[in-house]
């Protein structure tokens, strides 16, 4: 009677045994792999923070310091930040030197920018008012960055 016992407990023993491993290969089958990590490349980080630069640009601001120092005088063609630099770029048309002088002091003096220098310039020949053309930079005030940062608050100031 003992033995009969002792065979029927190993019996139910090796069953548990073997539901028990069948039951580790199908969770071990249903269960999806583990997501490789994301690792990414020096360029790869540097490019998308250009790219979230540039959508936390601050065009509000920006475009009111142009708005406040806009005049019939000057015709401003293009504007670019450059978030490296802090500075935005731009291009513009005036009539004579001493106008574009005085736009690029004025814009130099109002928010959201610190400075304003010429960068290029040519006189446009082929105009028949021969227009003075000029590249300028207008370095933006740490200010700015302040600003971004409260209009996103997810965005930190560097």
């Amino acid at each position: 009677a003992v033995f009969w016992q002792w065979q029927q407990l190993d019996r139910q023993l090796a069953e548990t045994t073997q539901a028990i491993a069948e039951a580790r290969q199908e969770i071990v089958a249903r269960t999806p792999p583990a997501p490789v990590p994301l690792l990414l490349s020096e360029p790869q980080i540097v490019a998308i923070n250009s790219a979230i630069d540039q959508l936390n640009t601050p065009w509000p601001t920006l475009l009111d310091g142009f708005e406040r120092v806009a005049s019939a005088d000057i015709a401003l063609l293009q504007i670019e930040p450059d978030h490296r630099r802090r500075l935005v770029k731009g291009v513009a048309e005036a009539k004579d030197h001493q106008r574009m002088l005085d736009y690029l002091e004025l814009l130099g003096s109002v928010a959201p920018f610190a400075g304003a220098m010429v960068t290029r310039q040519e006189v446009n020949e082929k105009d028949p008012n021969r227009p003075l053309r000029f590249m300028f930079e207008a370095l933006l005030d740490d200010s700015a960055a302040v600003v971004a940062t409260l209009t996103d608050p997810a965005r930190e100031v560097e």
